[in-house]
């Protein structure tokens, strides 16, 4: 299970955003203060730390997707737990590489008890029980509210960071590298996955995709040690994904929604190739997906 909040505070390792000095939880557990109490942050439920530099700014970012909200929202996390949601979830199946799989599982072998694991851009669902979701705004299942530019953790304090289609919506993924690579431990390692071939989304900005090359390059500039890097998600999502996309955005709305149906039941007949094509070498030329794992040297 993932260490709790509380907890964090009162090892020192949930620190402020700005300062990074320590944090105390005030007599009412409605506030977290820095020591020298110039700085205090607004603690949601008496467990969830609202770490934001600038919290106006961010909360308007936040609400800004309308798409994104109404996913996150308790109403999006009831659809997608129904019986209709989850029956659309094993349709719309990415069929990820055996590569990526591997290299996620392995971030949490053989980690002791106590390992803070932090799952950036995290919510409403959780990708493994030991990751602490972390989230720009106070969705369903997040557990911090802070920003990846400004991570409110102390240096060297982290165990495991995971970071999944977060990459592309940050305005300056170069701070956000370099605030992981000053959190990290030495020796520890972080799995990033960014959309590579796919549309523009917003949540609200979307400003870049990364190839293999590309997260290799980002991750390295910000000091880190790249273990592997590769396709997560196969050339025949991102033929799926794309004609979809066409066809929602482009065609008449007279042919649109029959296209639609049909392309949808041609997609789940064409998204298992990528179990082949996901997996060979050359799966990174129209990769939906790509990942890598990368290490603070000790």
């Amino acid at each position: 299970m993932s260490m709790n909040t509380i907890t964090q505070i009162e090892q020192g390792l949930l620190v402020c955003p700005v300062t990074r000095q320590r944090l105390h939880v005030s007599s009412d557990r409605q506030w977290l203060v820095t020591e020298d109490d110039a700085h205090r942050y607004r603690l949601l439920n008496g467990q969830i730390p609202i770490l934001l530099a600038d919290s106006g700014a961010t909360s308007q970012y936040a609400s800004a997707s309308k798409r994104m909200n109404e996913e996150y929202s308790l109403e999006g996390v009831r659809k997608s737990d129904s019986l209709l949601g989850r029956l659309r979830q094993l349709l719309n199946s990415d069929y990820r590489t055996e590569a990526s799989k591997q290299a996620f599982e392995r971030l949490f072998a053989d980690l002791p008890s106590d390992a803070l694991c932090l799952s950036i851009g995290g919510g409403p669902a959780r990708a493994h029980d030991r990751l602490i979701n972390l989230n720009i705004g106070p969705f369903p299942n997040v557990d911090v509210v802070a920003d990846a530019h400004q991570l409110p953790y102390a240096d060297a304090s982290v165990d495991v960071i995971y970071s999944e289609a977060v990459f592309e919506h940050l305005h300056s993924p170069a701070k956000a590298a370099g605030e992981i690579f000053r959190v990290l431990k030495p020796g520890s390692r972080i799995f990033i996955c960014t959309p590579f071939m796919f549309p523009y989304h917003g949540y609200p900005h979307h400003y870049q995709n990364y190839t293999i090359t590309g997260h290799r390059h980002l991750f390295e500039a910000a000091g880190l040690k790249v273990i592997e890097c590769g396709p997560c998600v196969g050339p025949a999502y991102t033929l799926t994904t794309v004609v979809g996309v066409f066809i929602r955005e482009y065609l008449p709305s007279i042919i649109r929604l029959p296209l639609r149906i049909l392309w949808g039941v041609m997609a789940v007949a064409i998204r298992p190739l990528d179990k082949v094509f996901g997996n060979r070498p050359n799966a990174h030329i129209l990769a939906a997906t790509t990942y890598v794992v990368a290490e603070k040297s000790a």
